[in-house]
């Protein structure tokens, strides 16, 4: 077998591979697109539930925080129209403040990056899916441009004329997909950054609070968790039934 016959098999080889692939490589771009539009419609529902009810004035909750006794704090925190991962963060520290400062410093910092985490694995799919969309639409064009530049050369022009539809094809539906992707990945990441900054600032005034109690004395709790956190929104609509 001489280097001829040896490239002409590893080529064969490689065609058969690549050909064989483009029926996944379709059914992918499919699913992403799938993916793309449930996602757009996890963020509009997002925006009109969450985000529509979060109005947060973090100044005038600090001062609420500043002014009100320290067993009081966590009625401040549940009266605030917060979110419920912040809600919650925020409640497991003011039930801990009698932590010793390095302890509840530890804690906070501790619940800060569950949120956060929570906000990352949200974010992670349409990342994936703006990076790996891409290079399935480049597939998709390169697969089927093979057999359209061999059916070119036998004049074969209704082949060619499907090979270039197929890649075509491809080639926006990878990009649509991304492209959906980034911008909601964006919109997320906006919305998730503003809220970690709050619940920062939220945090450190209760730490500010905390050490203000150790000086004065104060009796604080310890070793409790913040139950879950009924959203506010459903406690007004069990309010308006009882009525």
């Amino acid at each position: 077998m001489n280097l001829s016959d040896i490239y002409l098999y590893i080529s064969t080889i490689l065609h058969e591979l690549s050909q064989a692939l483009m029926i996944p490589v379709m059914v992918a771009l499919g699913v992403l697109i799938l993916f793309s539009l449930f996602i757009v419609g996890s963020v509009i529902a997002e925006s009109l539930t969450e985000r529509r009810h979060y109005s947060v004035n973090s100044a005038g909750i600090i001062n609420s925080l500043h002014d009100a006794d320290y067993s009081g704090v966590s009625a401040v925190i549940n009266g605030g129209r917060l979110l419920k991962p912040q809600r919650r963060a925020l409640t497991t520290v003011a039930l801990n403040m009698g932590l010793s400062s390095d302890e509840l410093f530890a804690l906070a910092r501790t619940e800060i990056e569950k949120v956060n985490d929570g906000y990352k694995r949200k974010l992670i799919l349409s990342e994936q899916v703006t990076k790996i969309a891409p290079m399935l639409g480049l597939m998709c064009t390169l697969i089927p441009l093979g057999p359209g530049i061999v059916a070119m050369g036998q004049g074969n022009v209704a082949e060619l004329s499907m090979s270039l539809l197929i890649a075509f094809d491809g080639t926006v539906a990878g990009l649509v997909a991304a492209i959906v992707a980034m911008v909601v990945t964006a919109v997320r990441r906006r919305w998730y950054g503003q809220y970690i900054l709050v619940l920062e600032s939220l945090m450190t005034a209760i730490l500010d609070k905390a050490n203000t109690a150790r000086d004065d004395g104060a009796n604080l709790p310890r070793g409790r968790v913040a139950e879950d956190i009924v959203e506010k929104s459903q406690l007004e609509k069990n309010h308006k039934k009882g009525e």
